[in-house]
């Protein structure tokens, strides 16, 4: 394919410059290969290339050789001009011939060489040379390096806005002919790209900003042609990734200066110099730009497609520096800085709304099928992508804290500066409270999430790009339901139906189902709707269920492959089930948190029900899961007071104690104590559980008085309020049923 390609362009070339044709006659090329001597005792007609003679070899056809008549004159004078002379080692056609004009003068006139008519290159001969002015020279990088200095940085700033103002002239005059500005614009795509190369010079980055390039790409992405936009876009990319902060980039330390010594200071010189271009980017308008160019992109083209990606990766760009704290350390304002974070600038854009829709497209099996297709980013990809980037805004502080956003039921509807005249919305746009959009239309984002996750309600997802999908969908929704007004559109929604379906059918959302209905522990709309339903989630039975991936993994093709998958597909199975266990545990403990004797729907009655039921089956589970954590808690203590962290703690002064609690609790006693909380509402509330757990402690070898110091440690741990009051009343409680 390639040896045609090139044989097209060279024959377009050959066309141009106006090189003859070759002759389809190729005898002379192939004389070398034919035989020199046919015999034959009669002439048997005439055969190309050779001559019916007799001679040496006898009598037959010989090989017609061109003689000294058919040598071009042009050959002979060559052949004359350099002669047979040996000792001659010069090039006669490139020296000057000296001739004596007069015998009688002793003198000499030096003439001039004889100029050889130059020879017209040949369509492969453009296109090697063309070829090998594009190969990197051996020292490209330094001369680089050399090049890049800020009066140059400055200078290509200078030209970048030059060249954009007479593109913006030339569209003007020349509206309806595009052949006016395309050279133009070819210009101006190819100094937008240039900036790609200061990448790795973050100390040029505050060049870029005080020289005006931030303000002409912001500009730019407002640009009638949208492949202009998407170059911008990609530049920026480049500008702002993270990656760029590493200690490893060997030519951004290059351009340190040279009394940063420290690692510390050269990664706050850096973070400043990433921050400063990344805060001229947000604060000029640019995540509305952003959000705005997202309308205009036509995912089925390909390019377009791209340009999706790295709008979507621009702006997980900034999150990631917004949460390592680059964007505020480049701000002059210092700690006492008020202003928003990306987060809060994206909540006033429509961006939320096209992420939704974008979630919500219906056609995801196809999708399915498109990721592992040839296409160079698939919808599927897209799709994923759009899900990360909703689940880190939603994760955000600022949105739980109800600082920055709305609620997903009620986002406004996407709408772009770009498609505003567009009578039917883009695919992206369709998913609108059932509506194709209108005045007044809102995105119901919590249905657009429970619809996603209905779709492997009863079904595992069967490629990675779905598994990845679906959780961050879970993700997504398990943030929202920090805040209130979403947990009531969740419950409103039937959402707990879903989840409990998804629990009940042991599949792999299973998992994520109980992630969402642990988040909202401060909201009695979740334990009383549960309680009303009777249902307790359980541990054991959860763990059955699974991924089929995991399942697929075990499976290889060979041994070392096989162990391979095995290790790391165990790994990554005994982490689900360490996350579905703790996320089992948190939802038991808001339901007996919430519930009380006074509840509706005779919930608290339900609830005890369901601990007594099955020869006290739940007590025993809840028991063995008490003592496990109560063995890890105090094992993560005992690793502390022996590491070396403890050590440096009581040289600084630190409370060790306090600093041995925390390890205690981020081992397993955070979950130990919701454990006894959960046994003590089933000891308090009926005599016949509390006789259970007793009996059952002590075949275990321990006793009731487990329950009372994690009770006790609890009590000490929270501030005044409900919650310890009621921790309080269940120590109070056990005490006066154990001595009486």
């Amino acid at each position: 394919m390639a040896s045609k390609s090139n044989g097209s362009i060279v024959a377009v070339l050959d066309r141009v410059i106006g090189v003859p044709a070759k002759s389809n006659d190729n005898n002379d090329d192939n004389d070398t290969d034919k035989p020199a001597f046919l015999p034959s005792s009669k002439f048997s007609g005439s055969k190309a290339g050779y001559v019916f003679r007799t001679a040496h070899l006898g009598t037959g056809y010989y090989l017609d050789a061109p003689d000294a008549s058919s040598v071009p004159r042009e050959a002979k004078r060559v052949r004359l001009d350099h002669g047979n002379d040996n000792d001659n080692q010069h090039d006669v056609t490139a020296k000057p011939r000296s001739v004596r004009f007069d015998a009688t003068k002793d003198s000499t006139h030096a003439i001039p060489p004889r100029q050889q008519p130059q020879q017209q290159p040949t369509g492969e001969e453009l296109l090697a040379q063309a070829e090998a002015a594009n190969l990197p020279h051996p020292s490209s990088a330094r001369h680089l390096l050399d090049a890049y200095s800020p009066k140059s940085i400055q200078s290509a700033c200078t030209a970048l806005d030059k060249t954009y103002s007479k593109n913006m002239m030339l569209r003007a005059q020349h509206a309806d002919e595009p052949e006016k500005f395309m050279m133009n614009e070819v210009q101006l795509n190819d100094e937008i790209v240039s900036f790609k190369n200061v990448a790795v010079f973050l100390a040029s980055y505050e060049t870029i900003v005080d020289g005006g390039a931030v303000a002409t790409f912001l500009a730019l992405l407002s640009h009638e042609n949208s492949d202009v936009a998407m170059s911008v876009i990609n530049v920026l990319v480049e500008l702002l990734d993270p990656g760029l902060l590493r200690e490893d980039v060997d030519r951004a330390q290059l351009h340190e200066e040279k009394d940063n010594n420290t690692p510390e200071t050269r990664l706050e010189r850096r973070m400043y110099n990433i921050g400063l271009l990344g805060n001229a980017f947000v604060e000029g308008g640019g995540l509305e730009a952003l959000a705005s160019n997202l309308g205009r992109f036509d995912e089925t083209v390909e390019e377009d497609a791209r340009g999706v990606e790295d709008t979507l990766t621009l702006l997980e760009y900034l999150l990631d520096l917004d949460r390592a704290g680059a964007l505020r350390h480049a701000r002059s304002d210092g700690e006492d800085d008020e202003s928003p974070s990306v987060v809060a600038s994206l909540c006033k854009t429509k961006l939320l709304s096209w992420l939704l829709n974008r979630i919500g497209t219906s056609n995801h099996h196809a999708d399915a099928e498109d990721a592992t297709a040839s296409a160079p980013i698939s919808p599927a990809v897209l799709r994923l992508h759009a899900s990360e980037v909703l689940a880190t805004i939603l994760q955000h502080e600022d949105y739980s804290m109800k600082q920055c956003g709305t609620r997903l039921a009620s986002c406004p509807e996407y709408t772009s500066a770009f498609n505003e005249g567009d009578e039917k919305p883009r695919a992206a746009d369709a998913t609108v409270n059932g509506q194709n959009g209108g005045e007044g239309a809102m995105v119901d984002g919590m249905e657009i999430l429970l619809l996603s996750i209905a779709a492997y309600r009863k079904a595992d997802p069967q490629i990675e790009v779905e598994c990845e999908f679906l959780e961050n969908v879970f993700d997504a929704l398990a943030a929202s339901l920090l805040r209130a007004d979403n947990v009531q559109d969740f419950v409103e929604k039937e959402g707990i139906e879903l989840m409990l379906r998804c629990i009940r059918e042991k599949v792999h959302s299973g998992g994520g189902a109980l992630k969402s209905l642990s988040t909202p522990v401060d909201s009695n709309f979740v334990p009383l709707y549960m309680a009303r339903k009777s249902v307790i989630p359980c541990p054991a039975a959860c763990s059955e269920g699974g991924s089929e991936l995991a399942k697929k993994a075990m499976t290889g093709t060979n041994g070392a492959e096989r162990s391979k998958r095995a290790k790391r597909a165990a790994h990554a199975r005994k982490k689900w089930l360490a996350e579905v266990e703790e996320n089992v545990i948190n939802v038991m403990y808001a339901l007996t948190r919430h519930i009380e004797k006074d509840s509706k729907y005779d919930s608290y009655s339900r609830l005890l029900v369901k601990f007594v039921e099955e020869e006290c089956e739940k007590c025993d589970r809840t028991i063995e899961l008490c003592l496990k954590y109560d063995e890890k808690a105090r094992i993560s203590e005992y690793q502390y007071f022996r590491s070396d962290e403890a050590e440096e703690a009581e040289q600084l002064g630190l409370d060790v104690d306090v600093a041995a609690l925390g390890a205690k609790l981020r081992g397993g006693g955070d979950i130990f104590h919701r454990l006894c909380a959960i046994l003590s509402f089933a000891c308090v509330g009926s005599a016949r559980s509390h006789g259970h757990v007793r009996d059952q402690l002590k075949l275990q070898g321990s006793s009731i008085s487990v329950i009372k110091e994690g009770l006790a440690e609890f009590a000490s741990l929270l501030v005044e309020g409900s919650q310890k009051t009621q921790i309080e009343y269940y120590l109070s409680s056990i005490y006066h049923k154990c001595y009486n």
